[in-house]
């Protein structure tokens, strides 16, 4: 079940809605119904009790193939569904966090446009401070980093130390976190953007530097190599990534976000990286999906799949069998879309500057030495927790 929060006085009368309005008085272009999303509830169920019908929510649905925004939505999220003088359904909009918008409004009778509004927005830093007491998983938690940042950081690191057999009590560790905030609020996103681990007379770093990418103090990658597609040999590529493709009936905007492989049903389908499962689903339009977060900036969306191997929250590992290939939801042939998403961007997975195992390029090298600099030193000076209040520390050394 849901709120309705619509203010009745915008609305007509359900029992009449054609009823003669006092003198002076004009009806209003729309009225909009306003739901917070409770659990249990779902969009079929909010589209019926608002009187929108599951037609729209179907053509809704197809628009939001190409993002999935719809797919988790969060008790506690506000829809707004607006409708004509007439009672017609126009637009469905909805805030992701303070920052970000999505509308899908109504632009052809059997067609609905996704529009997503974004606010300026900045990174403000913290540094975490704590020695090991235990296991480095309790002494994160202690020391103020979320369980979301406790897995960023050991990915960030596993490839330099054993976490479980390598730390010893009083080894101590610093991570400085981003915070995206508005002009006047969190947006509730963070990101590592710095790693200082002490044992005995050895230090392990990472370093978010501004290609996106992490390195040690020395400019080498942290991160293992990705893999460019997520199958075992080459297929054709049957759709390009187009951010700018139109739609052939409307003429309007409607981007494909990802690759197409001509992929024959029950191909195997591996994870480009390591990363955890953040969902698996079932789509009307993008049949069986994965997703999987490989920390930090990168995520891959794997979608048509016939047969899927994983679970949300399951670690995987780079070439891990995550999936096979197939030809569910609104598909015109056996394939499989593929994305790669870059600081919460679709990118294109055939030419994007994905992790290598490379080196900082040597024109940036002495500029990443500051940087790098630079954050060792505001963490070996903060204290125990502070508020840096930097909107981006890389800035300054362009």
């Amino acid at each position: 079940m849901v709120d309705q929060l619509a203010d009745p006085a915008q609305q007509p009368d359900p029992q009449n809605k054609n009823q003669p309005l006092s003198s002076g008085v004009s009806a209003p272009e729309t009225y909009s119904v306003h739901y917070k999303v409770k659990p249990g509830d779902s969009l079929s169920s909010i589209f019926s009790e608002s009187g929108a019908s599951q037609a729209d929510l179907h053509r809704i649905m197809k628009a939001d193939v190409e993002y999935l925004a719809l797919e988790t939505l969060r008790p506690g999220t506000e829809l707004k569904l607006t409708f004509n003088k007439q009672g017609e359904f126009q637009q469905l909009a909805l805030d992701l966090d303070p920052a970000r918008s999505l509308a899908y409004t109504r632009v052809e009778k059997d067609t609905f446009e996704y529009q997503e509004t974004e606010q300026s927005t900045h990174w403000v830093s913290e540094v975490l401070k704590g020695s090991i007491r235990g296991s480095f998983y309790q002494s994160a938690l202690n020391a103020g980093l979320s369980k979301t940042q406790i897995a960023s950081v050991q990915q960030l690191l596993e490839h330099q130390i054993n976490f479980r057999r390598e730390l010893r009590a009083g080894d101590t560790f610093a991570v400085i976190v981003g915070h995206e905030r508005t002009a006047s609020e969190s947006t509730g996103k963070t990101r590592i953007e710095a790693v200082s681990l002490e044992r005995r007379n050895r230090t392990h770093t990472a370093f978010l530097f501004d290609d996106g990418n992490y390195y040690d103090q020395n400019g080498k990658s942290v991160l293992p190599a990705f893999r460019r597609l997520p199958t075992a040999k080459s297929f054709r590529v049957s759709s390009h990534f187009n951010p700018n493709r139109l739609h052939p009936i409307t003429g309007r905007r409607s981007p494909h976000n990802g690759v197409d492989l001509a992929t024959p049903v029950g191909t195997p389908i591996m994870s480009t990286g390591d990363g955890v499962v953040e969902r698996v689903g079932n789509h009307r339009y993008a049949g069986k999906y994965v997703d999987i977060n490989h920390g930090n900036a990168y995520k891959t969306r794997y979608l048509h799949l016939d047969k899927i191997f994983v679970r949300k929250g399951q670690q995987v590992r780079r070439g891990e069998k995550v999936a096979h290939s197939g030809n569910t939801g609104r598909s015109t042939g056996p394939h499989l879309h593929f994305e790669l998403h870059m600081n919460q961007r679709p990118v294109n997975p055939l030419k994007a500057d994905i992790p290598t195992a490379s080196d900082v390029p040597k024109t940036a090298l002495k500029r990443f030495e500051r940087v790098a600099e630079y954050k060792l030193a505001v963490m070996s000076d903060a204290g125990s927790r502070s508020n840096l209040m930097l909107a981006g520390i890389d800035t300054q050394f362009d």
